[in-house]
């Protein structure tokens, strides 16, 4: 099956699953009641600003960034990127992880990203799946260490 022809049925897909959202949850359009409306904003913490990162070649070995943001101050960040076998991934400074290229600290309202290098072993043009744990602290004495995943998708170019 070609490229463009996925690529329809993935959007065609996902047009019709929020189409299904947007009908099967009418509660999500009433309006706030005082208690929803007072409530405190939930802590999120940091986020991937950019879910597919850039093409790569396939067999060569090369660096990538992720963009991170995050709406609340995390410390002792560390991220780690999990693939299939047919990728493998290296960390800056032989480290078995990665963090913001200004340190392990994000600032709210700040954006950094992290960067790893990658090698897929593909032999044709293809899509390399990654999932990213990151692990943080929320900069506080004795703070809890959160940990957060997300998917990351690799464009390989054969």
């Amino acid at each position: 099956m070609r490229t463009g022809r996925r690529i329809g049925i993935v959007a065609a897909t996902a047009a019709a699953v929020m189409g299904l959202l947007a009908v099967a949850s009418p509660a999500s359009a009433a309006p706030a009641t005082d208690a929803q409306a007072s409530a405190p904003k939930q802590f999120k913490g940091p986020r991937v600003v950019n879910q597919t990162l850039a093409t790569v070649d396939a067999n060569d070995s090369q660096w990538v960034r992720v963009k991170w943001k995050t709406d609340r101050r995390v410390c002792d960040a560390q991220v780690v990127i999990w693939a299939n076998d047919d990728v493998q991934i290296d960390y800056p400074s032989d480290r078995d992880y990665t963090s913001f290229s200004r340190g392990d600290t994000l600032n709210r309202g700040r954006g950094d990203y992290t960067s790893f290098r990658i090698q897929a072993d593909f032999d044709r043009d293809a899509w390399a799946i990654l999932a990213a744990t990151i692990t943080y602290t929320d900069c506080s004495r004795n703070s809890d260490t959160y940990t957060s995943n997300t998917g990351l998708v690799v464009p390989v170019r054969a």
